[in-house]
């Protein structure tokens, strides 16, 4: 009980900018650009450096690959959604639905809550995997909702993770330490890209009209991809477990709670960035955080 209690004191007051960016942008108050820039382009090129280098090796080398691997191997059950029951909804969207998982930003006050600040460390090593194919893939995906084939390859040049990434693992390989003044900017910028993802949902939701809201294929979209995402992640937890046997217990806990994360507020971030599918992303990204604070609580209960 304890820690369904913690959980929930993590998570709400991050939760309270849904609400108040679904109202602010009724009120018109504040242009989304104001705040989508900023996240994209300074706050999460900061957060993938500093928490790169702080990563332990070991689990720098199998996390990523398995997150990664799990993302790109959701495109199949996107894929036989869109041939199936989404047959009306934009192709590039169910991919990015079903491949990203809000890691960092819903991850971090979890993981904190049931194993403590150190835990972030190793959550960041998921968040990479996630990453790599999220602001690649992912973000190629998001462009050709709304540009040409051409004109979202340049696009994906254009994402600043790759630079990021690129930055940190030039400084990893170096050994290079950052200034200590960086981890306290970083920790604020994770506060507040946290809260700005729940900020950018509320605000795409803004013009929703919950009456329209096709629950069938919001039903059937969600439980396949939790259904898929659970049968990969356990894949390679057992593939990991009886052949290297690497990753500590905790690690694996975190692994078995990535396929109950929610659609990453990312989905919701790039197509307000490119005025593409910003109602249908951020309603699915909204049903998907219900669930998500339904089912985490429930599976903590187990560790």
């Amino acid at each position: 009980m304890n820690t369904i209690i913690d959980f929930f004191i993590s998570i709400i007051p991050y939760l309270l900018f849904i609400p108040l960016g679904y109202w602010l942008t009724r009120k018109k108050a504040i242009p989304k650009s104001w705040l989508t820039i900023p996240l994209i382009y300074v706050m999460m090129p900061v957060l993938v450096i500093h928490h790169f280098l702080e990563a332990d090796p070991v689990k720098l080398a199998i996390l990523p690959p398995i997150s990664f691997a799990i993302a790109c191997l959701m495109l199949l059950p996107a894929y036989w959604a869109n041939k199936s029951f989404a047959k009306d909804y934009d192709p590039n969207l169910v991919k990015s639905v079903f491949s990203f998982f809000n890691v960092a930003f819903f991850g971090i006050p979890i993981v904190t809550a049931l194993f403590g600040p150190q835990a972030i460390t190793v959550l960041i090593c998921i968040y990479i995997g996630t990453a790599l194919y999220g602001d690649i893939f992912g973000y190629y995906l998001m462009a050709r909702s709304k540009f040409s084939v051409k004109e979202a390859i340049g696009k994906v040049f254009q994402a600043p993770f790759i630079y990021a990434f690129s930055i940190a693992l030039t400084l990893k390989l170096l050994d290079v330490e950052l200034p200590g003044p960086v981890e306290s900017v970083s920790d604020v910028f994770s506060i507040i890209v946290s809260a700005g993802g729940m900020y950018i949902i509320g605000s795409n939701v803004s013009d929703l009209h919950f009456k329209n809201i096709d629950w069938k294929f919001a039903n059937k979209a969600m439980g396949l991809r939790l259904l898929a995402a659970v049968v990969f992640t356990a894949v390679f937890i057992l593939a990991e477990f009886f052949i290297l046997d690497l990753l500590d217990v905790d690690a694996r806990k975190m692994l078995v709670l990535l396929p109950l994360f929610p659609v990453a507020a990312n989905v919701t971030v790039f197509a307000s960035f490119f005025g593409s599918e910003e109602e249908n992303s951020g309603i699915l990204v909204l049903l998907t955080l219900g669930v998500s604070l339904i089912l985490v609580p429930l599976v903590a209960m187990w560790f």
